[in-house]
């Protein structure tokens, strides 16, 4: 059991990409399905460039506007 715990955290750990973005970072943004005019492979799925205006660490429970996870971000590097 423990064998193959570790096996599947080996290969989990091998895929995931540590994502951290600061302040002043500009960002792309997936673009929903919704939003997409022709449902084409080759048509862009990202938006923007955005800039990271702040970095949330620590929600007190309220909602906040305009706020993307992160997974749907990715670096832009102009």
């Amino acid at each position: 059991m423990e064998k193959q715990k570790r096996r599947m955290s080996h290969f989990y750990n091998r895929r995931v990409r540590s994502r951290q973005f600061i302040m002043g970072d500009l960002v792309l943004r997936v673009m929903e399905e919704r939003q997409q005019k022709n449902k084409n492979k080759l048509n862009t799925k990202w938006e923007g460039p955005y800039r990271v205006r702040r970095v949330i660490e620590d929600l007190s429970g309220k909602e906040i506007d305009h706020t993307w996870h992160g997974v749907y971000l990715k670096k832009y590097y102009a």
